[in-house]
């Protein structure tokens, strides 16, 4: 178990994979998902308000690395056009679905149902970014994704108490990073059948 200050330091380290995803994005190299991005920017904030309403303290700080990131990431996609990833329908559907999930938790007021719903969410906000990982590795930043993983693995080697507050978010978040760095790590199939 490392210190508790290491959490901050793998938040630091999970945000310079949001900013390098970020710089991608602005040279149009990287074209995120609006809808996803957006969600992965909010569910966090929301996480991180729950967690310090708990008093959970240095690990909160990795749920709001991880959600402003994202947001300056969205403002990023409007500034480049050829940052623009094209939303489909099934976007708004899964839109729709995080968003209702989040109505339910101010309807219970309830923290920890806050998190669970913000997790069960963000995974909805995650899926047009998992599929168009999968499909179109080259319009994602696996190197982002890497470092991310790496920042938010820090992280979980910091927590002393495994309660549901404190480490739920992290672990999902680590655990959603490393998927995307595997789908994105793959080269476009036009160049393997090459």
């Amino acid at each position: 178990m490392l210190p508790d200050y290491f959490a901050i330091i793998g938040a630091i380290i999970a945000s310079l994979g949001g900013l390098y995803y970020l710089y991608e994005t602005i040279i149009g190299k990287a074209k995120p998902n609006r809808v996803t991005w957006l969600l992965w920017g909010l569910f966090p904030m929301i996480t991180f308000i729950a967690q310090r309403a708990q008093g959970v303290e240095g690990i909160s700080w990795v749920s709001f690395a991880a959600g402003a990131t994202p947001l300056l990431v969205v403002a990023a996609s409007f500034l480049n056009k050829k940052a623009y990833w094209k939303t489909r329908p099934l976007d708004y559907v899964l839109m729709a679905s995080a968003l209702l999930a989040m109505a339910v938790w101010v309807v219970t007021n309830d923290p920890n149902l806050a998190i669970l719903i913000a997790l069960a969410a963000d995974l909805l906000a995650s899926l047009p970014t998992i599929i168009k990982s999968f499909r179109h590795p080259e319009t994602e930043s696996w190197r982002a994704y890497a470092i991310s993983t790496v920042g938010f693995g820090i992280s979980l080697l910091a927590l002393h108490s495994w309660s549901f507050e404190s480490s739920a978010f992290v672990l999902y978040l680590f655990t959603i990073q490393l998927l995307l760095t595997i789908l994105t790590i793959r080269q476009p199939a036009k160049q393997h059948k090459a």
